[in-house]
This record gives C-alpha cells, structure tokens and sequence, in this order.
C-alpha cells in the first residue's frame, strides 16, 4: 500500500507544480497580448517554449516514479 502511495505522489506533485506553472504562463501570455497584441507571435512563440520546459517537470516526476519503483 505504501509503495503505490509513493508512487503516485512522486508524480503526482510535480505533476501539479507542471498545471500550476502553465496556467501561470498562460496568463501571463494573455496579459502580455492584451497590453500589446501586435507582438502576439513572439508571445506565443516564448509561451510555448516556457510551456515545453514547465512540462518537462512532470516527464522527469514520472520517470523518477517509476525508477524508484523499480527497486
């Protein structure tokens, strides 16, 4: 019981620091494209790179689960 706990809270959690972070990222996008939409390509352009990297987290929490669960 404990194993399978610690395996969903290994990814669990960065799996919501990943939400967390790319809600935030939207918006700040959607408020930098209100204040200023003629850069609305360069703003999406950074969004989804920063999007990318805050997902990443959530990759590495899921590959760590399961590494720690293999032993």
């Amino acid at each position: 019981m404990n194993n399978a706990l610690a395996f969903g809270l290994t990814y669990a959690l960065p799996a919501l620091g990943a939400a967390i972070g790319v809600g935030l990222i939207g918006l700040g996008a959607l408020g930098a494209a209100g204040r200023n939409p003629e850069k609305i390509g360069d703003i999406r352009t950074l969004m989804i790179t920063a999007i990318v990297f805050a997902d990443s987290l959530a990759i590495i929490g899921i590959v760590v689960a399961f590494i720690a669960k293999g032993k």
